[in-house]
């Protein structure tokens, strides 16, 4: 066998060996910060719907508030409207 092969076998095998230890020691030792990464990384997602879910809601009882006050007026309107027919209904002129 010519000294050229022996080298590439050797070469191989070095590679599947150092490739094998490099998969071991990530196993070993890469497996906890691995998952305090992964665990980081969904609380941070966690956070960021919080938030969102934060600005919607003071968006939303903002327009509701909002609407209530709209509503509010129109039913003070409305009211005084009713009223005034109710007046000019019986013949009474209404005083403002």
């Amino acid at each position: 066998m010519p000294v050229v092969e022996v080298l590439s076998i050797l070469g191989v095998y070095a590679v599947i060996f150092a490739v094998y230890v490099a998969v071991v020691l990530v196993i070993a030792f890469g497996r906890q910060p691995l998952e305090q990464w992964i665990g980081r990384r969904r609380d941070r997602k966690r956070a960021r719907i919080e938030a969102e879910l934060d600005r919607t809601q003071a968006e939303l009882r903002q327009t509701i508030l909002q609407l209530a006050s709209a509503l509010n007026g129109n039913a003070l309107e409305a009211r005084k409207a009713l009223i005034r027919e109710s007046y000019l209904a019986r013949g009474e002129v209404p005083k403002e």
